[in-house]
């Protein structure tokens, strides 16, 4: 007699579970039905724009996130000067600005250049204007010298970002930033560092002609078609995960390159949205391969050091690990013999 409850039992367990199968196996395909449906609903396609406000909402909002994506920077830059001279082209348009990156300890060559090459008062009818690129340093003595120092010579730019080497992009970026902000009027722009002397008659005159109409989408300098070096013990070392392409875009060497002052915003404004590498005249690179502009070699920069003679310095615009004293003696003799034919 207990038997048959039994039956009844497993049987009403039977209907049960093939009750629950057929519910799960509904609600599955409903969610796949609804998922599809969404899916459909937001794809921006001509057949769906339209049709009901919920799918205008969809579009917006999926086109919102997109274009957020889109636009977000990657390098946004939001440093905060330190020391700033943002009047410095208020009352002219400089033929070219000098863009000199220096640490904090290199105030003998900072002052060579202002002695020699980079003085602004040089070149009679040719405004020039010279600054140098500096970040914060961990020494505060050494950072309240370098504010001394740009009270008195005001051709100082430092922003709140620590000065080292793996920072020198940030240095350059800076740079190209403010030339964007406070010196667009300018028609030329020099990138170089604190132990490269410049011969500026074959700079200005030769290369740059002020008689002539300026370039646009300009830049020049000492080219290299490079690739990575994977070495860590290298310098230049470059990650594969940082950079995995096995060839550099063509770049200048950053001890001497220079470039129209509209190529200096759009620099700027590429690479917020250009993954940071440490190798700043790379990184340029990169940034000028975005924008389709391609730099000239031109044989008068050298990143390299050569041995000083009077007629090989005429031919040259660059020449690179000149100390301050050779800085020096270098001006004064080439100054002293302009009347010298070679």
């Amino acid at each position: 007699m207990m038997k048959i409850p039994e039956k009844r039992h497993q049987l009403a367990m039977k209907k049960l579970m093939a009750s629950k199968v057929s519910c799960l196996y509904i609600l599955t395909v409903v969610c796949w039905a609804s998922a599809l449906w969404y899916l459909s609903a937001t794809r921006p396609s001509s057949s769906y724009v339209g049709r009901s406000s919920f799918s205008r909402i969809a579009v917006e909002r999926k086109n919102f996130s997109f274009t957020n994506i889109r636009t977000r920077s990657l390098n946004p830059h939001n440093f905060n000067y330190l020391i700033n001279e943002p009047n410095k082209c208020k009352q002219l348009s400089p033929f070219l600005v000098i863009l000199v990156s220096t640490t904090h300890k290199e105030f003998d060559a900072r002052q060579a250049i202002r002695e020699t090459w980079g003085d602004e008062n040089n070149f009679k009818g040719v405004q020039l204007v010279t600054l140098f690129l500096l970040g914060k340093n961990t020494d505060n003595v050494l950072n309240e010298m370098v504010e001394q120092e740009s009270q008195i010579f005001h051709d100082i730019i430092v922003e709140d970002f620590l000065d080292s080497y793996h920072n020198l992009t940030l240095k350059t970026l800076m740079g190209l930033k403010w030339i964007a902000n406070f010196c667009s009027t300018a028609k030329y722009v020099m990138k170089t560092d604190s132990d490269i002397f410049v011969n500026m008659d074959n700079l200005i005159y030769k290369l740059l002609k002020p008689n002539t109409k300026p370039r646009r989408r300009y830049f020049t300098g000492y080219v290299i078609n490079g690739g990575p070096i994977r070495d860590i013990r290298s310098k230049w070392y470059m990650p594969r995960d940082l950079y995995p392409d096995n060839n550099y875009p063509p770049f200048c060497s950053g001890t001497g390159y220079v470039f129209s002052t509209d190529v200096a915003e759009a620099i700027y404004k590429t690479s917020l949205h250009t993954r940071m590498l440490h190798l700043e005249d790379v990184y340029v690179g990169l940034c000028l391969r975005k924008l389709g502009i391609h730099p000239f070699q031109n044989s008068g920069f050298n990143h390299w050091k050569v041995s000083y003679s009077l007629c090989r310095y005429r031919r040259l615009i660059t020449v690179h690990q000149i100390s301050p004293e050779e800085m020096q003696r270098i001006w004064n003799e080439m100054s002293s013999k302009k009347h010298l034919r070679c």
